[in-house]
């Protein structure tokens, strides 16, 4: 085990110095055809006034094409929650380029706090080294999916940064706030990455949570009406589901990219993809229902969740996978405490979830940013989505804890602290 985190925190760093030698080499061009410019665009519109055309592609287009001149690339339309556009706002004060980078770097200190925060929150067992959680938080903190979201400059941190915060909430017994901080996260931008939690929580069926969840979700509601005006929200859920018809499907992360590989941009992959969707949410209710026997199966559950939230979404791409990384903190220092409490088989230890880490790394590079033969993360994501499984079922549903830690009962909800 030691020497698993030792190998995967040299090869990290090594990754993190290749992803900052691409992103500093990334050229006026390439920032031009990146999936900022979206976000930008949105910024562009907002700033200047005319945010019931957020939504609009026939006000986006020109402004597009004026960004990226005199590239003819194509307008990537703004697809992301209004209030997205609202952060982003005040950066297109300054050029796209400056803006590009300012807002990449944004993403990675988001992205490093919630990986901080995962490894402040998880149950690691007794007298473990610090070196050993550290090189832990490296390793996730350097997947695949943080080079995307880098030369991307894309929105998957924020999400990433609100699940942490919900699990340490979780922890310390803190329901509602948990429920608050992963709506809010998915909220600001991309709220259908996270059906499979918001599935979950529904499964798990605690007052608190979701109550935290309803107040936060109107207060997000009532945020995007008011930057956008009343048909925002609709708008934005309209163009969540129609405009994934835009790409490849091959390219989607999500349980789509599976049948897009193999019948293309089809009616026959939009059925499949459906069944799918559906299906990934069933499972995820089922995780919920499993944490609500016993409290001590959220960390396996969520990071669960999490999995099937990505392939349950109509259009995820590569760099939302950086919503697993808090995730796989959690799930690797649950599996060493198990692993110490009890016999684990080798493919559900802390060791497998550190290989399966570096497989979805793998896969991310593997698979086709423009089409290609086959999408290879919606199958990692499904193995990941059956591990998290096998992990939560094998808590007992009399929720044993360890010694020194303390459980709060009330109406129902029971979370394990540290």
């Amino acid at each position: 085990m030691d020497r698993a985190v030792g190998i995967g925190a040299i090869v990290t760093v090594a990754l993190l110095a290749v992803y900052a030698m691409l992103w500093v080499r990334v050229t006026p061009w390439e920032i031009g055809r990146s999936d900022f410019t979206s976000a930008y665009v949105g910024g562009l519109l907002l700033r200047q006034g005319h945010g019931s055309e957020l939504y609009d592609l026939s006000a986006q287009a020109p402004l597009h094409a004026a960004l990226i001149a005199p590239d003819r690339e194509g307008n990537l339309p703004f697809v992301d929650a209004p209030v997205a556009a609202a952060l982003v706002a005040p950066i297109t004060l300054v050029s796209l380029d400056i803006a590009y980078r300012i807002w990449g770097l944004i993403q990675l200190a988001m992205l490093a706090l919630a990986v901080v925060i995962a490894v402040r929150s998880a149950p690691w067992p007794a007298r473990l080294p610090s070196w050993w959680r550290s090189g832990v938080g490296l390793i996730a903190f350097g997947g695949g999916a943080t080079l995307i979201v880098l030369l991307q400059a894309q929105w998957g941190s924020v999400l990433a940064l609100g699940l942490a915060a919900a699990y340490g909430e979780w922890r310390r017994d803190r329901p509602f706030w948990g429920a608050v901080w992963i709506v809010l996260g998915a909220g600001v931008a991309k709220p259908h990455l996270a059906l499979g939690i918001f599935a979950l929580m529904l499964g798990w069926r605690s007052r608190r949570v979701l109550a935290g969840a309803v107040i936060a979700g109107i207060g997000v509601l009532v945020l995007s009406v008011v930057v956008a005006g009343p048909a925002a929200p609709l708008n934005f859920v309209r163009n969540a589901i129609t405009t994934n018809t835009m790409w490849q499907l091959d390219t989607f992360s999500g349980f789509i990219g599976i049948p897009g590989s193999f019948l293309g941009n089809s009616g026959a992959t939009q059925v499949i993809g459906a069944v799918g969707d559906v299906t990934a949410l069933g499972v995820a209710l089922c995780l919920g229902l499993l944490v609500r026997r016993a409290p001590g199966r959220l960390g396996a559950a969520l990071a669960g969740g999490a999995a099937l939230s990505i392939l349950a979404s109509p259009h995820a791409g590569t760099h939302d996978l950086v919503l697993l990384a808090p995730a796989m903190v959690w799930w690797t220092a649950e599996a060493a405490t198990r692993a110490a409490q009890r016999s684990l088989s080798g493919w559900q230890g802390p060791t497998a979830a550190i290989v399966m880490w570096f497989l979805l790394t793998c896969a991310v590079f593997l698979s086709p940013a423009d089409g290609g033969p086959v999408q290879l993360v919606p199958w990692v994501l499904i193995a990941v989505a059956a591990a998290a499984w096998s992990l939560a079922r094998r808590q007992p549903a009399s929720a044993e804890h360890r010694a020194g830690d303390s459980t709060a009962l009330a109406g129902g909800d029971a979370i394990p602290v540290s």
